[in-house]
């Protein structure tokens, strides 16, 4: 995906993003999983790491159900999978058997990019409960994107990717959201000017574009079983069957 195109998505109209075809007959089954205890001190939902696929990792690193979710920050479907989510599967993580990888993927161009460089801006640790934040209150800053005016978007044909990211984030608020959340104006503009995340962030949603058939998000893969699916109560299911229980 090259940064031409995703400027002419940067303002395009949002809809809801469909779970791509994926393929359940691989998913795991099998009888329970033997629980596994956390570091002393610690829950294995605290435990979170940046992947060499460029995702965040949180849970156990050798749990033998691992859950992949390409999400994008704009995308309706993801928000919703968020909300319905996130108390069970902390959960299911908890348990130690099940690890889930959240892999940023632009399914809406630019747009989703400042988002994500706010989220990452305070390193692996903060990452979920800013992916939380953002998507409990996307409604609000998303519809913001109606003050990017004709003259904006103009002048974002000549900007560099960082000054576009930068335009964004301030238009849609959200460095006013993380200045709420601990993370300073300045260090917010400069996580939205890295250009060498900008630049990650394009080539991993090639990456999963082209190398894994991601095509709409929420995406999930479980064990590397693409899942069909896009709802938490269908995802839940396919752990469960697979041992999370």
């Amino acid at each position: 995906m090259r940064i031409k195109s995703l400027l002419v998505a940067a303002t395009a109209a949002l809809a809801l993003v469909a779970c791509s075809g994926g393929d359940t007959a691989g998913a795991p089954k099998g009888e329970p999983i033997a629980k596994v205890a956390a570091p002393a001190g610690k829950s294995w939902t605290d435990t979170v790491s940046k992947t060499a696929a460029g995702g965040y990792k949180m849970g156990n690193p050798e749990a033998k159900l691992q859950l992949i979710e390409y999400g994008a920050i704009t995308c309706p479907g993801c928000a919703q999978f968020s909300a319905q989510s996130t108390e069970e599967l902390n959960g299911l993580i908890n348990t130690g058997v099940v690890a889930m990888e959240f892999r940023p993927f632009l399914v809406h161009g630019v747009q989703d990019i400042p988002g994500f460089l706010l989220a990452s801006c305070s390193g692996p640790e903060a990452f979920f409960p800013l992916i939380e934040q953002l998507y409990a209150e996307q409604q609000s800053w998303l519809s913001k994107l109606s003050t990017v005016t004709p003259a904006d978007q103009q002048a974002m044909q000549k900007m560099t990717p960082a000054e576009i990211a930068t335009l964004l984030g301030t238009k849609m608020g959200l460095i006013d959201f993380v200045k709420s959340r601990g993370i300073s104006e300045d260090q917010a503009k400069s996580c939205l000017a890295d250009k060498t995340a900008i630049d990650a962030l394009i080539a991993e949603t090639e990456k999963a574009t082209n190398d894994d058939g991601v095509s709409g998000t929420p995406f999930f893969t479980l064990n590397g079983a693409k899942l069909d699916l896009n709802g938490w109560v269908q995802v839940k299911g396919k752990l469960v069957e697979a041992g999370a229980r």
